[in-house]
């Protein structure tokens, strides 16, 4: 019986030192593996009325939604998810003029938070009257 409770002794100060031996250092999961994120582009145009006012290539990850692609690259105003001044340039509700946004000449049923950007699509802002 002593022979047990001293084996027994010995094989966990042995399990105690190599413990203590190893490295303890955890590695933080990448939420994103680097082989699934890449850089991409996509080319934003402001315009007012129709008429372009700015363009931009913007380059964003795999993955983000238009508004943070967006807010990255211009200053934005949002109230409740609605877009209301890009760059200054602000809607006005009296004359009705609103920020709508077309994504490859095609317009969206979406708002721009709940649109994933994808490689070289072209997205339009236009503030325009309703």
């Amino acid at each position: 019986m002593k022979r047990i409770g001293t084996s027994l002794l010995i094989v966990c100060s042995m399990l105690l030192f190599f413990t203590g031996c190893t490295d303890q250092e955890t590695k933080k999961a990448d939420p994103k593996p680097s082989s699934m994120v890449s850089n991409e582009t996509a080319t934003i145009t402001l315009q007012e009325d129709g008429v372009d006012t700015l363009v931009k290539k913007v380059t964003f990850h795999t993955g983000e939604n238009l508004l943070d692609v967006l807010e990255q690259n211009f200053s934005v105003e949002e109230d409740k998810g609605f877009i209301t001044s890009i760059n200054g340039q602000s809607q006005n509700t009296e004359e009705k003029k609103y920020w709508m946004f077309s994504v490859d000449g095609k317009n969206t049923k979406m708002g721009a938070k709940e649109t994933i950007l994808k490689n070289n699509q072209t997205v339009i802002f236009n503030l325009d009257t309703l």
